[in-house]
Order: structure tokens, then sequence, then C-alpha cells
């Protein structure tokens, strides 16, 4: 019986409850639901609801009924659960056990049984003094030894062999279910010696195998049992079984190790899974959206770790975003993934979650209850490691995050990435759309498996690398006209000064490239200075460079040579407060796109802050005043001519 819920759940977890429902009916989105007219009774009103969170269906008017996805296609289809069951498993590309298949995995289910009763029984006698005392050393309690089974396994080569032999299992069954090994002499040998045991259940509380750890120096320090027929390492989610109703109700942490997720449920943190060390497979992943959509990843900060963190964040980040579903004839189409909250717990001080939870378990709250999303750690983890200050940099920068963005199937998603991956990197979406091959959000061609998009030939024939990535733009974006041409007019002209207050100041974030915002926090440095602190051979640019730090003198020189047309003192007010008028127009578009952005993703949201709203209708304002200025001096000049 146990395993055909494992295979119901399969199924589950493969198809997605709305896509299938929507083959019989037309689906319209309501709030995170689907909603149709009822495909089982006649109707005006739409009363036939579908969640695909909890890959539900009901119907609110006359069939007062509901179910899962079984219980739709039996309604549906007028069948019997066996057919339906079989339907859907084809659909779900999920292989149904045999009879004789499921009696040797209820074989091998029995076989680990008894091998969990053997470790656990030697663990608690007097041989296992030693493996109590490195338990009660970790902080494991009594509680938790007994709540997850934990256990020893004899130094001798066939201690387990010989009760398992007396228990009534035979050698080949023994081999089958990973407990021994046939030695090249012939002879069976156990396959955990001297070893604290750690029995591996899957989501459904069946026993598939162990995982084991060295207590002393031995190598290698964690060791699991192989894959079996019950048991896959990379299919199962370490607690999970303990962690599902908790996980329901306040998500999902994943961690990495056995004790990381024993520690964490002995401190009453129920929801806390273990991945056992590996990126999350799409069997993993299955498990967790089973359950639930809000999951933390909790990392350590070990740096000598952190590029096979990267790895294992990008392959699970793949396989959270590009899980597919399984059709009748091979065909596949991506699952919908929304409301998809995936997040990242950063540890410090290169403690792993087990060192934080027993240490201060309100730290572990907190960094939990903080973690970032996954895209927003990943750029700063990333640029720790890539210098972002040079076009190269920005290239390879790119070539590394792009397989993240293109795996995001939900084009809103994607922009809003691509606009993140922008500003980080100080340079125009534009540009960085085109290091792409990607000239417009509404033209996507197919991706490779890194995420580019082929080779060869860029947007307009520019050439592009074997990435996909045309450096060329990105190079260009070394410079911002705008930027440089306000600041030149200011060190050429220091008089202006007087003018930014009228024009409403001048925040140093109008400036899109960082060197360009530092020269201008330094000139206004230099402004805010009293006549005796200032030397007065000095002019701006002097006094300026006295507080610039050295790496950008020679964008200082480049601003201070650059050439300007001759004007008048009132020539020179009317370009400034153009210029100005024209920054600040850039910055209210780029917040008028974010703010498009966050009302796309949530309709309900408005500006938290009515100043704010307030204070963006005045700067609208001033740009038209601005803007009518320009343009009556336009007159006026051509009116002189």
């Amino acid at each position: 019986m146990v395993q055909i819920l494992a295979v119901i759940d399969d199924i589950k977890a493969r198809l997605d409850i709305a896509e299938v429902i929507s083959g019989y009916v037309s689906l319209q989105r309501s709030g995170r639901a689907f909603k149709a007219c009822c495909p089982f009774h006649q109707e005006r009103t739409p009363s036939f609801y579908v969640n695909p969170e909890r890959q539900s269906w009901h119907c609110f008017g006359a069939c007062a009924t509901g179910g899962d996805i079984f219980g739709f296609i039996m309604k549906a289809e007028n069948l019997e659960f066996k057919e339906a069951l079989q339907r859907l498993a084809q659909q779900a590309g999920v292989t149904l056990p045999t009879r004789e298949r499921q009696s040797e995995q209820d074989d091998l289910y029995r076989l680990n049984e008894a091998a969990r009763e053997f470790f656990q029984q030697y663990l608690s006698s007097s041989i296992g003094v030693g493996a109590r005392t490195y338990l009660e050393g970790r902080g494991i309690s009594r509680e938790s030894v007994s709540k997850f089974e934990l256990g020893l396994s004899p130094v001798d080569r066939q201690g387990l062999f010989a009760y398992l032999l007396k228990a009534g299992f035979s050698p080949e069954q023994m081999v089958r279910a990973g407990a021994v090994y046939q030695h090249q002499d012939g002879g069976h040998r156990d396959a955990f010696r001297g070893r604290l045991i750690i029995p591996i259940r899957n989501g459904q509380g069946e026993l598939g195998g162990f995982g084991s750890r060295a207590l002393d120096d031995s190598m290698p320090k964690y060791l699991n049992t192989g894959r079996t027929p019950v048991f896959d390492k990379g299919r199962t989610l370490y607690a999970l079984h303990l962690a599902r109703e908790s996980a329901r109700q306040q998500g999902m942490v994943i961690v990495e190790g056995y004790m990381d997720a024993i520690s964490a449920h002995q401190h009453g943190y129920e929801n806390v899974v273990a991945s056992m060390g590996t990126a999350l497979t799409d069997h993993q992943v299955a498990e967790v959206l089973r359950v639930t959509r809000r999951v933390t990843m909790a990392l350590d900060s070990d740096a000598a770790g952190q590029q096979a963190t990267l790895r294992s964040l990008e392959s699970s980040w793949q396989v959270f975003q590009n899980r597919q579903v399984w059709q009748a004839g091979g065909a596949t189409s991506p699952q919908r993934r929304e409301d998809l909250n995936l997040r990242v717990a950063v540890l410090t001080d290169g403690k792993d979650p087990d060192e934080v939870i027993r240490q201060a378990p309100e730290r572990w709250e907190e960094l939990v209850r903080n973690g970032v999303p996954l895209f927003d750690y990943l750029l700063p983890a990333l640029s720790g490691q890539i210098d972002t200050a040079t076009p190269e940099g920005k290239v390879r920068m790119v070539e590394r995050v792009s397989p993240f963005i293109y795996a995001v199937k939900e084009p809103i998603l994607q922009d809003s990435y691509l606009r993140k991956l922008a500003d980080f990197l100080s340079v125009r979406e534009e540009s960085l759309r085109a290091t792409l091959n990607r000239p417009n959000a509404g033209q996507r061609g197919p991706a490779s498996a890194n995420g580019a998009r082929g080779s060869g030939q860029g947007v307009g024939n520019r050439p592009v690398d074997r990435n996909g990535v045309d450096r060329s733009a990105l190079v260009a974006e070394e410079r911002d006209p705008l930027d440089e041409h306000c600041l030149a007019l200011l060190l050429r002209y220091p008089d202006l000064a007087d003018e930014l207050p009228e024009c409403g100041g001048l925040p140093p974030e109008y400036f899109r490239r960082p060197e360009n915002r530092e020269i201008y926090l330094q000139m206004t440095s230099a402004w805010s200075q009293t006549p005796e602190m200032l030397i007065p051979e000095e002019n701006l640019a002097d006094q300026t460079r006295r507080t610039l730090a050295p790496e950008l003198w020679e964008q200082l020189e480049r601003l201070i040579s650059k050439e300007l047309p001759p004007m008048e003192p009132y020539e020179r007010q009317d370009e400034l407060r153009l210029i100005l008028a024209r920054l600040e127009e850039r910055q209210l578009r780029e917040l008028g796109l974010a703010e498009q952005m966050r009302l796309s993703q949530d309709p309900t949201a408005l500006l938290e802050d009515a100043s704010e709203e307030r204070l963006i209708l005045e700067k609208r304002k001033r740009i038209r005043a601005n803007e009518e200025s320009r343009k009556q001096y336009s007159q006026k000049v051509s009116r002189g001519r």
C-alpha cells in the first residue's frame, strides 16, 4: 500500500492539475487560483475553482464536491481508480510497479528495518559508549537519538551479515539492499563498519537506506548506501517525512547535512530537511513543491566551498525553474511555477547550521527570516570572484548570470532580472540585452544549455563570442555622455553650483556611472568647505582631486579636458537646467518602470508613501517647466540669428 501511495505522489508532483483540467474546460486566472464554469453541471456563473498550490479542485455550485487530479479524471472520464491511475501514470511518464517488483521492494524495506534494529541495539549496548559520548558532545539529545533512530555499526566485517542471515534474509537480498557487498574472495562484508548510522526514510516514511559518519579520522567522513531498487540519494530529502506538516505551514528550509537537520528539529525548527550535500535534483524539487512553494536554502559562508556552492545553486535554480511535465508521446511543456518563493539564508563566520542553531537559535531564526531572493544573493556572491569594474569582468559576469536569467520562463520575471543585472553592472538595460543577442523582451530565441544565444552573429550582425555575449556593447557602457557633460560643465564653471538649489538639487544617484557619482560627491564636498579651508591657488578640479581616490584621477582629467562649446553665463545656466531636467527625467523613468514591475506582480499594491508620490509629481512638473524654458531659449536664439 505504501508503494502505491509513493507512485501516486510521484504522479501528482509531475503533473500540474491546472494544466490537466485545462484540457477539459477553459480556465481563467482568479487570484492564486483558476475558475471556470463547472464541467459537470450546467451553469452561467463560474463556480468551479482549481488551486494549483494545493493541487486540488472544487465546485461550489450544484456539485458541491471536489478532490485531486485523480478524482477529476475519474469523474470526467467515468473511470475506476485503477484506470485513472494507469492513464495519469502514462501521461506523467511514471512506471507502475509490477507485483514482482513490489514484492522485491517490500522485502528490501523489511531488510532495512531489521538492519536498523541491529544498529540501534548496538549503539545502546556497552560497546556503543564511545559513539554515545560523541553524540552528547555534538549536543544531540537522547530524544533526538530515538526520534531519528540513530545507530552504530560494529567494527568487525560480518556483524550485520550474520544478524540478517539469522533473521532469514539471503546474501543476495543483502547485496541488493546495499547492506553488504560481495568480496572478491566470494565472501560477504558489511557495507558500514565502526560508523555512526543514520537511517534515511523517504517522504512516505519508508526506510530505503542509511547514511553514516566516521567516528575517527577514517575516510570518507560520510558514506551512504549505494543506489538500490529502494534507495537513491538524488530522489530523497532527509527528514522530509518528519518535516512535511511544519513545512506546509512555515515553508521549507533546506540544509546540506544530516546533523544540521537533526539539530534543527531538536531545537523546534521542524520545517528543515537536508539535501545530503548534493545540488537539488528534479526528483528532490518535486518532493519540495509537493509540500510548499516557500523554500529557503541555508548556506554556510565557507570561502573554500563557494565555487561548489554557486555551481550547486545554479543547478538547483535550473531545476526549480525548469521542471517539466511529462506527457503522452514524450512531449514536454514547462510546468507552472506561480508564486515560487526561492530564497537563500547565508550563514556567517564560517559556521554551519548545526553550530548556529546550538549556539544562538534566535540568530538562526533571523537568518532564515531575512533570507534574500536567490538571484539577489547571486550578484554580490559572483562579484566577489569577478572584477566587474572592467569590461572583461562585466562580460564574464553576464556569462555567469545569463543561465539563471534564461532558466526563468515568465517574461516579467526575466525582464526584472535583466534590469537588476544592468543596475548592478552600471550599464544600460538596452546594452545588456545587446550583449545577450536579445534586442527586446518580446524577441526570444531558443537558448542553449548555458543560457547563451549561440555564437557567430549578434544583434545588427555584430560579432559575439562563443558564449553569445557581445563585448562591444558593454565596452561602450564605460562612458555615460549625460553624466560626463554635466560634470564637465560644473568643473569648467564652478559658479554654476549656485544654480543647483534652484533646480531642486542634484541627488548623487542621478549619475549612472559609479565613478562619476564619486567625483560629484567629492565636488560637493569641495563646495561645502569654508573659505579658510580653501587653498587660494586651487580651483575646483584641484580641490576635488585632493580627496578623490587615485584610480579615479584619469576619469577626472578626462572630464576637465572635455570640449565644451563657448557659452555666455546665461547660456551656461540654461544648459545646466536642461541637463538636470534630463537627468531627473531619466531617473523618474526608471523609477516608473520599477513601479510598473511591482504593480504587475501585485496589482493591489500602491505607493506606500503618499509623500513619495507627491515628490515624483513635483519633479515631473519641474521637468515640464525646464522643458518649456529650454524651448523659449531656443526660440530666442533663433530670433537673434
